[in-house]
């Protein structure tokens, strides 16, 4: 196994030089991470959020629930026909870059003052191994949602100006830290240095191949294991003495097979109690602190992850006067619990450290209407460092990405919005919630990188549980944490949030957050049935696979507007843009199990600025499609006609009818229906 740090080695993050090894380092020293920040460390983000949204002089917020990221103007100025995208002080680094559609046009990095850029290349590019430095497919990739992401380090010294071309593409986050004044950072070069090299191969080694295993050194640990039988409504405690620091925390569960596994998962809970204290620093639903819900749900990161047996994580946890941590059933059945803990004495001065905190909650006091449609992630006073969150989105209706007011958006458009020692303006304000996961397009596809993860594919309607750690882009605060996501779908709708937050808060730090009673955190969702037709009778729109496309954008993954959730079966529909000077034919596949003489109908979505389809099945023709209508928005199922089919695999043709304008309107198919005759 790699190790990149021994068990009493550490940066305090006050070197006053810095080799650009170290900067690899801190992907995955987690014991780092538990190091209270000096003065000057600072975290942020630039990003092409909607920049409608301001708080002016007297405090007040304008336009805070503007959504159009990425269309309106998403920089900073403009330099002759070129784009600043960003733009920062040194001494610091980018440590992450997120794109939801790079294109071929170049991005320029210009780093202290220097008239050449030090990465002069497309911005798909910037998520490829184009160059030595981005040569690494577990720090430099696109994830299986469509999100494009870069964890390569690029430090400078004075300065950091970020300038794109013409065509370089859509949507953009760049995270970056500030180091304290004075500090010198070695230069980065992206054609690597021998031992860069070397450092950033055997963090990528160590996420390709051993991701779930202790990033930590052997030696110096000590082995605590314990198993623990919880009777029901019983409570029984696992003790540490002394000053030390838990490395590793893993726990099995017997007889985790059990249908209502889940519910025993929400309803049995994991607290840590830290130096004697009488209030919990960490509590949780126990399957949630261990970063997935519900149920259990494999997947692996870096700090924490399910196994086919272990849930494990791998935070570093300091102590000065001992920990307790608490296991409570309030299940209606026995749990017996197999744990084991690796934890070693701390022979740095406890006062550079901070306590390990993670809450679970729901809903907490919502924010006045002017601040719609922020939800409260985590509030804290005091010094300390944001680590991340795991969220639980239940959202049964799936969702469009249509404008509007509340409920007329998809979850995932919420930003995120931190703001820092009690700033007026948040210094981290993103594009959209999927973005902040680190994918893009509302993408339910599972998957699982060392700082993020998606670990369920519902198809945007049911459960979807994410992940997003910040171990090198971590958030540090002197004073205060203020972080909040978007949130436009309210829970009627019914769109409800669940989450953990994790983060270092120094001894006497504010943590208001507190345990949260059984029913509001197991059955509290509300129930949704999703209208359907027949699936022995249509074939979905969104079932159908799309073959071949002479026209423009084309999609079965796309939600229909939510006025027709009764009348739109699934609530998708196959969305079909022509356009102008093109051939303008789509063709697209599906399976009928049954041979026969059928009559065919399509349900379509029609509006007052519709246009004209010819549909073809199998070469002949079905008939025409006019989807223009009085009414601005509206469903119809049309006869079609009468065909043969075969059983097994269809091929349905789709046609522009007309003259294809500037502004076309798209085909919006729900369901072919086959009456047999």
């Amino acid at each position: 196994m790699i190790t990149f740090f021994t068990a009493c080695g550490v940066d305090h993050h006050q070197e006053k030089e810095l080799a650009y090894t170290d900067l690899v380092d801190r992907l995955m020293n987690m014991k780092s991470l538990a190091v209270l920040p000096k003065k000057g460390e600072k975290s942020a983000m630039w990003s092409s959020y909607d920049r409608d949204s301001k708080i002016d002089r007297a405090g007040n917020y304008i336009d805070w629930a503007a959504n159009i990221d990425g269309l309106r103007p998403q920089y900073i100025r403009k330099e002759g026909e070129n784009e600043v995208l960003a733009e920062m002080q040194g001494p610091g680094a980018i440590v992450r870059m997120w794109s939801a559609s790079p294109k071929k046009g170049k991005v320029k990095i210009y780093i202290d003052d220097q008239e050449q850029p030090v990465i002069d290349e497309s911005f798909i590019d910037y998520f490829k191994p184009s160059i030595p430095a981005f040569d690494f497919s577990e720090l430099v990739y696109e994830t299986n949602a469509k999100g494009f992401n870069n964890y390569v380090p690029i430090t400078y010294n004075k300065s950091c100006k970020i300038v794109a071309e013409p065509g370089w593409g859509q949507y953009y986050q760049f995270n970056y830290i500030t180091f304290p004044e004075g500090t010198k950072l070695e230069v980065f070069n992206p054609e690597l240095a021998d031992s860069h090299q070397k450092a950033l191969s055997e963090v990528n080694s160590f996420f390709k191949q051993n991701m779930g295993e202790s990033p930590y050194a052997e030696e110096g640990f000590k082995t605590t294991s314990k198993t623990v039988s919880l009777k029901p409504a019983e409570k029984k405690s696992v003790v540490l003495e002394g000053t030390g620091a838990i490395a590793e925390l893993r726990i099995k569960i017997q007889h985790k097979t059990a249908k209502n596994f889940p519910e025993l998962l929400r309803k049995t809970s994991i607290s840590i109690k830290w130096d004697g204290s009488e209030e919990s620093a960490v509590w949780s639903p126990l399957g949630d602190f261990f970063g997935t819900s519900p149920g259990w749900n494999e997947y692996q990161t870096l700090p924490m992850g399910m196994t086919k047996d272990w849930m494990y994580s791998y935070w570093y946890m300091p102590f000065e006067k001992g920990a307790e941590l608490i296991f409570e059933n309030e299940f209606q059945e026995p749990v017996n619990l197999q744990i084991e803990i690796k934890h070693e004495k701390l022979t740095d001065n406890i006062e550079n450290y901070g306590r390990f905190h993670a809450k679970w909650h729901r809903d907490l006091k919502p924010l006045p209407k002017e601040r719609w449609p922020d939800w409260r992630l985590l509030e804290t006073e005091g010094r300390g460092r944001f680590l991340g969150t795991h969220l639980l989105v239940w959202n049964p209706k799936g969702g469009s990405c249509s404008l509007g007011g509340p409920g007329y958006y998809w979850w995932g458009e919420g930003d995120e919005k931190f703001f820092v020692d009690g700033e007026t303006f948040p210094s981290t304000f993103g594009t959209g919630t999927e973005d902040y996961f680190g994918y893009a397009w509302c993408d339910p596809s599972e998957f699982e990188r060392a700082f993020h993860s998606q670990t369920q594919d519902n198809d945007n309607m049911g459960y979807q549980p994410v992940n997003r750690w910040h171990i090198i882009d971590n958030i540090p605060f002197q004073q205060s944490f203020h972080g909040y996501l978007e949130k436009y779908f309210p829970n009627e709708w019914p769109t409800q949030y669940a989450a953990i937050v994790y983060w270092y808060l120094e001894p006497g730090g504010e943590d208001n957050l507190e345990e949260v009673a059984m029913n509001d955190r197991y059955g509290y969702e509300i129930p949704f049935e999703v209208f359907r037709k027949d699936s022995t009778r249509v074939v979905e729109g969104e079932n159908m696979k799309i073959v071949s496309n002479s026209g423009g954008w084309g999609t079965t993954e796309n939600f229909a507007n939510e006025k027709l959730y009764n009348t739109v079966s699934g609530h998708k529909i196959l969305l079909w843009f022509p356009q102008k000077d093109k051939e303008n034919s789509l063709q697209a596949q599906f399976a009928w199990p049954q041979s026969g003489h059928y009559t065919i109908y399509a349900n379509v979505v029609k509006t007052d600025k519709g246009g004209n389809f010819d549909l073809f099945l199998n070469q002949k023709k079905l008939g025409s499609l006019d989807l223009k209508s009085r009414d601005t928005l509206t469903t119809k199922k049309v006869l079609l006609g009468t065909i043969n089919l075969k059983a097994g695999i269809q091929n349905l043709k789709i046609e522009a009818n007309g003259e294809v304008v500037d502004h076309p309107q798209p085909i919006k198919l729900d369901y072919l229906e086959f009456e047999k005759k």
